[in-house]
């Protein structure tokens, strides 16, 4: 079942995507997401709490199956900062060939993009949220007086 769906739904199956939806709220509340020593253990300590403040202040719901996620998504920015720092002190070129670096730094950069959208943290993410919101009229269609 996907929680969040284009085109056409019935009412069982919004209900039921809402129910779950609750239930998985419901889950979140008062659990954390905690460091894995396998991040911190890849330098990855000050993006996990990065990620992991931005959740807090902005209340994302996560519960404590999605901390092996959270921290690959440390993981992953950390390796793909330190790819980019390598690539930009040894250049695009090394010794006449593409650096390698470059090859890496794009397949962390794609499991950065995929993990976030896999936690709901990317922008297309939201959107799909908040249009499944205005299709279940949970809130107000802002354009909804222009069209009519």
């Amino acid at each position: 079942m996907k929680l969040e769906q284009r085109g056409h739904i019935t009412k069982k199956e919004r209900q039921d995507k809402e129910q779950v939806k609750a239930i998985l709220k419901e889950q979140a509340t008062g659990q954390e997401v905690k460091l894995l020593e396998v991040t911190k253990q890849a330098g990855a300590e000050d993006f996990f709490d990065l990620i992991s403040n931005v959740l807090r202040e902005n209340a994302i719901d996560l519960i404590a199956l999605d901390q092996f996620q959270l921290n690959l998504l440390a993981i992953n920015l950390q390796r793909f900062a330190q790819c980019e720092k390598n690539i930009n002190e040894q250049g695009l070129m090394v010794d006449g060939k593409k650096n390698p670096l470059i090859a890496a730094s794009n397949i962390y950069l794609k499991n950065v993009v995929n993990l976030f959208n896999e936690l709901g943290l990317s922008r297309n993410a939201r959107m799909k949220q908040l249009l499944n919101q205005i299709k279940t009229e949970k809130i107000e269609d802002p354009f909804k007086d222009l069209i009519n």
